[in-house]
């Protein structure tokens, strides 16, 4: 009879004619009352013990045996199936991107319980060997931080060891803006778009999505409630339609978080609640007012979704459309920069920090302000954001 250890602490014998150690550890019950056993097996009593140990140390420190057969590519699709439900589209596009691009081509065929910090570092390595830079590195370390963090959360994994890895250094980005004189030279054009991104902070995608009926022109004010983006498809289909894409199925579904609030718009694109679910408000200046109204009362062709700007068919404006009329404005105005719709929100903060703005109402006119921050202040805000804005356009047009 092969010696066996107390009840708990796993089992160690002989498999006789078969060449073979087995150890096990119990592991629970089954629904019946039956013990639930876990085995390793190894060709000699001294591989089979170590193997025991490890077994053992798992069920110690998790309460179970980790996941010895799930690889990176599975846990990969789990993992953004299960972040589809939560994050926004765009959120969404970059992690498959990274997933897809990097992550899986690299890391696809390991097991996620037998990654080392090795194997993260042969990921730097291996994005930086196409001539990637730093910053596509860091992004897809931080994906699979998130991937092996879900894995954490799941059982499959006792750590994550994205964690111990340090993330490649960046170069300091300096953070492009325009200089007052190019601010001032793009507001003399009298474009409602550019105006109030300089004097607002407002995104990109939100500026795209701006409705008319956001508009409170009495008020002088504009409701920042919706950006403007777009999703992917998911299948629909029960049996399969055979389709390949998602774009192509006959019950097609847009791929949208369920806790996300959204308004359909047109094909993929669709409102979604701005960042961090904060509707805002944006005060307007008398001369903001009048370019505004001008443009409503003028209208632009068709527009079937009461967007403010748009395409001449009515369809929704594109960041690459914002960014090419954007550079088309700076050169009417004699401006030779490749400037982008980022760098007019990061002009709205230096030029209201040089205007002498306090930090808690440019920041809450613009979003930067923590959801916190803008339900302490709310009243105080809402007296003192016209008058800043107002501040912030007479320093521009000094």
């Amino acid at each position: 009879m092969p010696k066996r250890r107390d009840h708990g602490q796993g089992g160690l014998y002989e498999l006789k004619g078969r060449g073979l150690w087995r150890g096990v550890v119990d592991n629970g019950y089954t629904s019946d009352g039956r013990r639930r056993q876990v085995y390793v097996h190894a060709k000699t009593r001294e591989e089979c013990v170590q193997k025991l140990r490890r077994l053992m140390h798992e069920v110690e420190q998790n309460g179970s045996p980790l996941d010895h057969h799930t690889r990176v590519a599975d846990l990969a699709e789990s993992w953004l199936a299960d972040a589809a439900g939560r994050l926004k589209p765009k959120t969404m596009q970059g992690y498959r991107s990274q997933v897809s691009t990097n992550i899986v081509p690299v890391l696809g065929k390991r097991v996620v319980a037998d990654l080392k910090p090795s194997d993260v570092r042969r990921l730097h390595t291996a994005i930086f060997a196409r001539g990637i830079g730093p910053a596509t590195v860091a992004a897809a370390h931080r994906t699979l931080s998130a991937m092996l963090g879900f894995a954490v959360d799941e059982g499959l994994i006792s750590r994550n060891i994205a964690e111990s890895v340090d993330i490649p250094k960046q170069a300091p980005v300096d953070r492009d803006s325009l200089t007052r004189a190019e601010a001032q030279a793009l507001l003399r054009l009298g474009d409602a778009r550019w105006t109030l991104a300089l004097l607002s902070g407002a995104r990109d995608g939100e500026l795209r999505g701006l409705r008319v009926q956001d508009l409170d022109l009495d008020g002088k004010k504009a409701h920042v409630s919706w950006t403007l983006v777009e999703a992917t498809f998911r299948h629909g289909c029960e049996p399969s339609c055979g389709r390949r894409t998602a774009g192509r199925c006959p019950q097609r579904e847009l791929d949208i978080a369920s806790n996300l609030e959204v308004a359909p718009l047109q094909g993929r694109w669709v409102l979604v609640r701005p960042k961090a679910y904060k509707p805002r408000i944006a005060p307007l200046t008398d001369e903001l007012v009048a370019i505004l109204r001008r443009r409503i009362t003028a209208g632009e062709g068709r527009n079937p979704h009461a967007l403010v700007w748009h395409r001449p068919d009515g369809s929704p404006l594109t960041n690459a459309d914002m960014n090419g009329a954007l550079r088309g404005a700076l050169t009417a105005a004699g401006i030779d920069r490749p400037a982008t719709m980022h760098w007019l929100r990061h002009t709205y903060t230096t030029m209201a920090e040089h205007a002498g703005l306090e930090w808690v109402v440019y920041a809450n006119i613009s979003g930067h302000a923590s959801e916190d921050v803008s339900r302490r202040y709310t009243h105080q805000l809402a007296q003192q954001a016209a008058e800043g804005v107002n501040r912030l356009n007479d320093y521009l047009q000094g």
